[in-house]
């Protein structure tokens, strides 16, 4: 009995010794971000209208009058995010860092204000690899290269906007080079399918995830690079028929005490799923009894420049520019399933200051305007629309 005693006394003062080795630091995070918005037309938006993308199509009624051409505005403060930093003991001599993050947006328009996951990912970091695993940006959209400005679009439809649940390896094989890698498995930014709806599930039909390759180079406040990927669909569960698409985008960044610019440009096919235009077109053999159905992938051509004045501490003043064109095949008898396959070709400008009140305190103003172009049998035709936006943005943190 004195034996067993000794024994579980051993066991219990093991336990607890390990126990009081593990050391766990947080940091706590966010920001409070109320916004208020004012469009001259209806868009095709989403999110509260948080997310606008580019201005609705001429919808003329029996009176010939345009019922998109409306003013119409909004306030509202979902985009108020929090999130949290774990960092644990080291784990086979790596640092790591878990990450939770999230904000009030929702699934859709239809739970907005809802928590919705953001991000969700452990990061192993050594000396020259870093391995992430879980929820987090997508390596295509390079989040280190998104525009500055306050929106939730963050420059979309021209910038690429997406998280998957991933796989990625980081390996830095010099001083400025470094090599990205990803699997990707779509979830809340999946591409839309032959029903019209999002489906994550045609990627995971395929049996293929999706494959993001980049190499980065940075010095001396500069960050180039090149991004490739690759996506293979099967819309249709009941036929074998997939569709595979490639993509690529070049970036630039180049920041010194007093300038901040930015360049991309991205030429791809099936971009939907990164709230771009595009997306693949079905046809139909129905000779071909066992799968009668092919499909075709649109191309999409973008590109945008930010420049940003870090000069005045109190004052930032920016501006973004963008160009989108998207194509597709003419032939006859083709069902579109995407996101603006009417769509030819977008472009925006936007002026932007922020005020500065103090480094975790500020108010930005942007005055954007946005044009579409809509070209198909019977409309041949381009309209705009002017957006004011306000963002008064508080963020804090415990570090």
């Amino acid at each position: 009995m004195k034996q067993k005693l000794l024994l579980l006394i051993f066991v219990l003062s093991g336990f607890f010794s390990n126990a009081q080795e593990r050391k766990f630091d947080f940091e706590f995070y966010g920001w409070v971000s109320p916004q208020y918005y004012l469009n001259s037309r209806q868009c095709v938006e989403g999110r509260d209208g948080l997310l606008c993308l580019y201005p609705a199509a001429p919808s003329i009624n029996a009176y010939g009058k345009d019922l998109n051409a409306v003013w119409n505005h909004n306030f509202s403060a979902s985009m108020t995010r929090i999130g949290t930093r774990i960092f644990m003991n080291d784990v086979l001599n790596a640092k790591v860092v878990g990450n939770i993050e999230g904000d009030f947006t929702g699934q859709s328009d239809a739970n907005i204000h809802l928590l919705r996951l953001r991000q969700a990912n452990v990061k192993m970091t050594w000396s020259k690899l870093a391995l992430t695993f879980g929820h987090g940006w997508n390596v295509f959209c390079v989040p280190e290269m998104m525009p500055t400005m306050q929106e939730l679009n963050n420059g979309a439809p021209f910038h690429p906007f997406s998280r998957v649940n991933h796989i990625r390896a980081d390996y830095r094989i010099a001083k400025s080079f470094t090599l990205v890698g990803s699997l990707g498995w779509q979830r809340d930014y999946a591409s839309i399918g032959v029903d019209g709806s999002r489906d994550y599930r045609q990627l995971n039909r395929s049996m293929i995830p999706e494959l993001n390759f980049q190499i980065q180079f940075r010095q001396n406040g500069l960050l180039a690079g090149l991004t490739g990927e690759m996506k293979t669909l099967k819309p249709m569960i009941e036929y074998e028929e997939t569709v595979t698409s490639f993509a690529a985008n070049a970036f630039v960044n180049y920041r010194t005490k007093n300038w901040d610019f930015r360049l991309q440009a991205v030429y791809g096919e099936n971009l939907n799923d990164y709230c771009m235009l595009g997306g693949y077109q079905q046809d139909a053999d129905f000779s071909n009894v066992g799968n009668p159905y092919s499909y075709i992938p649109t191309l999409t051509s973008t590109i945008w420049f930010e420049v940003s004045y870090l000069g005045n501490q109190k004052i930032t003043p920016a501006f973004f520019a963008a160009y989108a064109e998207h194509s597709k095949s003419e032939k006859d008898g083709l069902v579109n399933c995407g996101s603006g396959m009417n769509v030819d070709r977008v472009y925006r400008i936007a002026p932007r200051i922020d005020f500065n009140f103090t480094k975790d305190f500020f108010l930005s103003a942007i005055a954007e305007y946005t044009n579409a172009h809509y070209l198909t049998d019977k409309m041949d035709e381009s309209v705009g629309n002017w957006r004011l936006g306000i963002t008064l943005m508080y963020k804090f943190s415990n570090k």
